[in-house]
């Protein structure tokens, strides 16, 4: 299995799409059937498996059409249908019928241990963590992955610190890079081919922590998954990074238990108080994430007026 010691990389030029950012909400559901297109496919499912019988609220004559007229002035419909079953291939070759489809994103709804694309369970054992919506694993699993116990499993597997540089340089997971900014997102993703060339056939696996992992650890995984979705929305529920995963408890649990496998064997706080300038430095580099929170409280008390 491959971790990169250290990835020298200036990541200021990457450009991140505005669409990727979103807020911190921890009632965010990564089942795949979310807003917008997810939404269309969830309620497409949960109906009658015959799109020709579908309710219109446009039409009052919809009784006196064939189901062949009516697909004739569905184009749009039909195509996405066609899309549909190409995505939830998990592979070159579609499923065969809308059952086997509807079966496969009943199975995403119900069990929890499924990877973000719904093709198989994880790899790595999880635990009740402080995002419902997240995949949490301990710190003993983090040191076994990086200790290559899952090695027969998982090929490639990249860290992510998601903590301050000052917090970072402290100490901090082996092989692990540090991302904090919403323009990491795109460095993270475009990490994608190397991690499958060295996975050769096996999984590829993202782990994600900050100072105690309820903040800007689970932000970053959103974030990443978020912009996963977007680039992959026509092919769903294919992901490039099916698996992503919060390390419970984060930094400092981690040192606590495993100080001696921290590089270097030290742990910065982020209140740390001879970094108070680099504390202010490093937050307003975070300003977008910030600001959207910001913009939806305010929201929030203009509706309440």
């Amino acid at each position: 299995m491959h971790i990169p010691s250290n990835l020298d990389v200036d990541l200021d030029y990457l450009p991140l799409p505005k669409l990727t950012l979103f807020d911190d909400d921890e009632n965010y559901n990564d089942s795949g059937l979310r807003d917008g297109r997810d939404r269309a496919v969830f309620r497409y499912f949960s109906e009658s498996p015959s799109i020709e019988t579908r309710r219109s609220t446009k039409r009052t004559d919809r009784s006196t059409e064939t189901n062949e007229e009516y697909l004739r002035k569905q184009p749009k419909f039909a195509e996405r249908k066609n899309i549909l079953k190409e995505s939830l291939s998990f592979g070159d070759n579609p499923l065969g019928d809308d059952d086997e489809i509807k079966a496969v994103v009943g199975r995403m709804v119900e069990e929890s241990n499924l990877t973000g694309d719904g093709s198989q369970t994880c790899s790595l054992p999880t635990i009740p963590g402080k995002h419902s919506d997240l995949k949490s694993i301990t710190n003993e699993t983090v040191v076994d992955v990086i200790s290559g116990k899952y090695d027969d499993s998982i090929g490639s597997v990249l860290i992510v610190d998601c903590r301050y540089p000052y917090e970072y340089d402290g100490g901090h997971v082996p092989g692990s890079i540090n991302a904090y900014r919403p323009e990491d997102v795109q460095f993270i993703l475009d990490q994608h081919q190397r991690m499958r060339d060295e996975a050769q056939g096996k999984r590829h696996v993202v782990i994600f922590y900050c100072e105690f992992s309820f903040e800007r650890g689970p932000r970053m995984c959103r974030n990443v998954r978020k912009a996963d979705r977007n680039h992959n929305m026509d092919r769903y529920p294919f992901l490039n990074f099916p698996e992503l995963y919060i390390m419970h408890n984060g930094f400092n649990a981690f040192f606590e238990t495993h100080q001696n496998v921290c590089k270097p064997q030290g742990y910065t706080p982020m209140l740390h108080k001879d970094h108070s300038d680099d504390l202010r430095h490093f937050r307003s580099r975070s300003k977008s994430w910030n600001g959207g929170s910001k913009r939806r409280a305010s929201a929030l008390r203009l509706k309440g007026l």
